[in-house]
């Protein structure tokens, strides 16, 4: 009997292999088309080199699997159980006492597989893919890109200094009319520091030409005088804070969670970093989704075929990930919480399918 067993989930393994690689292929390749096509004009124009084409394009598929592991097991669970139902082996299994449902435990098992390894992909490799494919292209595709900045930003750090940066011109360290509000406990009085700009580096903030208040236990005050530099020392984390050369898309999980943290410390909104490191957990999970997804097509439909497949697993995708673009805008701009904006899609399909499912497999 056990052997009985292994040979059957060594079939349906052999079955969903095939069409599973073939679906990574198919869908990467028409993805990478549609990156041609939509930088078409900018490698005709400027001349770009064939070789830095070919770079871009390489940075860019890491990025895809996000999309296209989830849709490629779907594509594999259609097409191939799709095939044993039409062919009439399914009825034929389920004669000799084996179920539909034993049936999707190696499938299941071979999702929560390749949930780990995209899990690891957008844990580093997917993020760094991300940031060079974007240097690329803001270096070859676009003209004078605008340096990355910040402004109205508003700050405290663990020592009761509070800051105020009207501008943060990040390729250059620079920071433009700062005011700092200090009640740090080594000042029995609040002092207030007004400059024409400031410097960081790693762990510290150099104002320059500044003017500096005390503060009297009435709030007027009581001395004040002129700078021309002053250094105030920072914990080191708070260079997250001033340097921001990477979207939260771009960045390593490690690094993410750690500007998370600062973030919080110093009472800035960490919104987006929050919906992304949501977000890759929850796309990893999507895996397993997109498998039983499969099945309940099938167990609902009962039809199969490579056309049939492929159609139900592009329509599905394009409203999985229409749907988490959506969300993700709604977790960032504050109309959910940054987690559920991030699983409001894998909660959604999910429930869907686990429902389908349940109400169909108890006939086969």
């Amino acid at each position: 009997m056990s052997m009985h067993i292994k040979t059957y989930h060594k079939y349906i393994f052999s079955e969903i292999l095939g069409p599973f690689f073939l679906g990574i292929f198919g869908f990467i390749l028409v993805m990478l088309i549609q990156i041609l096509y939509e930088f078409s004009d900018f490698i005709i124009m400027r001349r770009v080199s064939f070789e830095v084409v070919l770079k871009l394009l390489y940075y860019k598929i890491p990025s895809l699997f996000v999309f296209v592991i989830p849709v490629s097991l779907l594509f594999a669970i259609i097409f191939s159980f799709g095939r044993l139902m039409r062919d009439g082996e399914i009825f034929a299994m389920r004669s000799s006492g084996i179920y539909f449902l034993s049936l999707t435990l190696t499938p299941l098992l071979f999702s929560i597989l390749l949930s780990l390894i995209l899990w690891f992909f957008t844990y580093s490799l997917i993020p760094e893919s991300n940031y060079r494919s974007n240097r690329l292209i803001q270096k070859y595709f676009f003209l004078n890109p605008a340096p990355i900045k910040g402004e109205n930003v508003f700050f405290h750090d663990e020592e009761g200094r509070y800051y105020y940066v009207k501008k943060i011109i990040e390729n250059r360290n620079v920071m433009q009319n700062v005011l700092v509000f200090d009640t740090s406990s080594s000042n029995k009085y609040p002092i207030i520091y007004t400059a024409e700009e400031a410097i960081w580096n790693r762990d510290s903030l150099i104002l320059k030409n500044g003017v500096v208040h005390h503060l009297g236990d009435d709030s007027f005050v009581v001395w004040e005088g002129k700078f021309e530099e002053f250094k105030i020392n920072l914990p080191q984390d708070f260079m997250y804070i001033f340097y921001r050369d990477r979207t939260p898309q771009e960045m390593p999980t490690n690094e993410l969670k750690k500007r998370i943290n600062v973030y919080k410390k110093a009472g800035i909104s960490a919104r987006s970093y929050l919906v992304e490191d949501y977000l890759r957990i929850a796309q990893s999970i999507a895996v397993p989704i997109f498998a039983l997804m499969g099945f309940s097509v099938i167990l609902l439909t009962g039809r199969g075929g490579r056309l049939w497949g492929t159609a139900f697993s592009i329509i599905i995708a394009f409203f999985y990930y229409g749907f988490n673009i959506i969300a993700r805008s709604f977790g960032e701009y504050a109309v959910f919480s940054p987690f559920l904006s991030a699983w409001l899609p894998n909660i959604t399909l999910g429930s869907l399918s686990l429902g389908v499912f349940i109400w169909k497999v108890r006939k086969w």
